[in-house]
């Protein structure tokens, strides 16, 4: 076999390791929440931009992404477990309250 499809082939059977070695989380509802909740903590420069590597205040997008939870929390409102409503209901609170003093 020549060596570049030896490399190839290699580098190949190193990436089907791991991605069998990576495994996907469950998919659920708080894990949506949290993405976007992080979505607005990045928009508020309370984490780093990963594509900045900077704290960037952003409230447009903030307010965006809080809208979004809010349109998530009236489209699935009598749907969720009492432990998912409480979730969503004090993310929700905390985004807003850090909105608000990101406003001033």
């Amino acid at each position: 076999m020549p060596e570049e499809k030896k490399d190839a082939a290699s580098a190949e059977e190193k990436e089907m390791s791991f991605e069998e070695a990576v495994e996907t989380p469950e998919a659920k509802f708080t894990i949506l929440v949290r993405s976007i909740a992080t979505q607005v903590l990045v928009s508020l420069g309370h984490i780093e931009n990963p594509l900045s590597n900077k704290k960037e205040v952003d409230l447009k997008s903030a307010k965006f992404s809080i809208d979004l939870l809010q349109m998530l929390a009236d489209k699935t409102r009598g749907n969720l477990t009492d432990v998912e409503k409480r979730f969503l209901e004090s993310v929700l609170y905390q985004l807003r309250m850090g909105y608000v003093e990101a406003s001033k």
